[in-house]
């Protein structure tokens, strides 16, 4: 892929390439991702949340398929990711070394061992709590375990688990454990559950915080055209709540109507920071 932005009054280096290599053998998996994005592209829309950089991604999993047990597939898996600045200068890098275990029934184990390198673009709060911010182009490394089993996709009842430990920002230390609990009734009604738990240990100002994410999602299917959801969030690290719900009726194929109302309150005392219907209309014009 290669992209070239034109923008009036604007020019220099705003092209953009990426590409993607990929070697699969019967017991190994080698792939090599590229990307870079020129200090001067304009992507007009957004998407782009960073400029001026290369990056490398490789990966590399090997294989064991053992006969007539419950594990269809396991092996070691390297994947990492590197970002350098325009000169090949290293501003990131993230190593992830785990073991992956593939069982028959379709869920998934996976467990490793994290290093990561950042060198900060812009001045970062690592709370997001405004107490104060990490200084731009200051270092910090630091490791970390994590565990996660997710479960077979195709039964009417799911579940997720994901934990963390080890360092962060500042030699500070992190903790979180992240679950995901579903449940359809087939075929109309699916429910979802979210939790998530961080405890961050730094030094002063921020000194040791506890962070909860809970969530909740219901998707409903009426018919094959009539469609309508709900999402319900809290955020104790934004100090805010969030409902959204949203129907949508496919008229005809590629055309949609969707009535979209989202609400955003704070959770003590109770108040509404905004709220907002939102109607869209989409037609495919087909000859």
């Amino acid at each position: 892929m290669v992209l070239k932005s034109f923008t009036p009054g604007r020019s220099g280096d705003d092209i953009v390439s990426a590409g993607h290599l990929q070697l699969n053998l019967r017991k190994w998996t080698v792939l090599m991702q590229q990307e870079y994005v020129g200090k001067d592209f304009n992507a007009e829309v957004g998407y782009v949340p960073r400029n001026g950089y290369i990056r490398l991604n490789p990966q590399i999993v090997k294989w064991h398929f053992p006969k007539r047990t419950v594990v269809l597939s396991h092996g070691p898996q390297y994947i990492g990711s590197y970002f350098f600045d325009t000169k090949m200068k290293q501003t990131d890098h993230l190593n992830s070394l785990y073991y992956v275990v593939n069982f028959r029934e379709q869920s998934v184990f996976r467990a490793g061992f994290v290093n990561e390198y950042i060198q900060l673009l812009r001045p970062f709060d690592p709370t997001n709590s405004g107490k104060d911010s990490l200084l731009t182009g200051s270092e910090h490394r630091f490791n970390s375990v994590r565990a996660e089993f997710v479960s077979k996709p195709q039964s009417v009842f799911t579940y997720a688990f994901t934990g963390s430990m080890g360092g962060y920002y500042a030699d500070g230390k992190r903790k979180n454990i992240t679950a995901e609990v579903g449940y359809r009734f087939q075929p109309h009604v699916s429910l979802l559950g979210t939790l998530s738990y961080n405890n961050i240990q730094l030094p002063a100002p921020w000194n040791t915080t506890n962070f909860w994410l809970i969530g909740s999602q219901v998707d409903i299917t009426f018919t094959n055209k009539i469609f309508f959801s709900t999402f319900f969030q809290y955020n104790e690290q934004l100090n805010n709540m969030n409902l959204n719900s949203r129907f949508q009726w496919r008229y005809k194929p590629a055309s949609d109507l969707y009535i979209v109302y989202n609400d955003n309150y704070l959770p003590a005392p109770i108040s509404v920071r905004n709220r907002a219907v939102v109607l869209k209309f989409t037609y495919w014009w087909n000859h």
